[in-house]
């Protein structure tokens, strides 16, 4: 009757039968380098089963087995690869959280009431700059980089009192939202 063929045999039997694999890589028209590891281990495991259950030798071909376990592990390779888990957007923890921020997310999970607040101003800030003028909008940009009321004008080329203007306007929208 027959016996288990031991793992040096199995060896040999898979190096002696190796060629299945190129040849279904290249009849399923896929490149050698990016699916070899995926139907090698399908082979493997033929040459395995094939070769410690006799019953099987008795019948099947093992081409036919070995080609059945490729195209298995392919099967499976594709329909993971078509998970939706599998077409997430990647994001780096130094991604920026939103635009318009300086606060990664790493700083985000770090302190999260620091990401709350940043959203906060990024809301804030939507809502105010929707009933700004280009012009109060600049002129607030440049208050929060620490100039001052002669600077903006300076850099504005306009009077201080103009600027002043700009800022009464800039409080007065502000008051409409019911925020001072």
């Amino acid at each position: 009757m027959y016996t288990k063929i031991s793992i040096y045999d199995e060896n040999d039997f898979a190096e002696a039968h190796h060629e299945i694999v190129g040849r279904f890589l290249r009849q399923k028209r896929l490149p050698y380098d990016d699916y070899y590891d995926v139907v090698v281990f399908g082979f493997m495991r033929a040459v395995r089963q094939y070769c410690t259950r006799p019953e099987l030798r008795e019948k099947y071909d093992f081409n036919a087995m070995a080609w059945r376990k490729m195209t298995d592990d392919l099967y499976s390779h594709f329909k993971k690869q078509s998970r939706p888990s599998r077409k997430a957007v990647t994001v780096s923890f130094e991604s920026i959280v939103y635009d318009g921020s300086t606060l990664t997310l790493t700083e985000a999970v770090a302190d999260p009431y620091q990401m709350s607040d940043a959203v906060e101003s990024s809301i804030l800030w939507e809502k105010i700059s929707g009933l700004l003028t280009g012009e109060q909008i600049e002129a607030l940009r440049l208050r929060a980089d620490g100039y001052t009321d002669r600077e903006i004008a300076a850099r504005r080329k306009r009077r201080v009192s103009d600027v002043e203007v700009i800022f009464d306007g800039i409080r007065a929208a502000v008051a409409c939202l019911g925020l001072i």
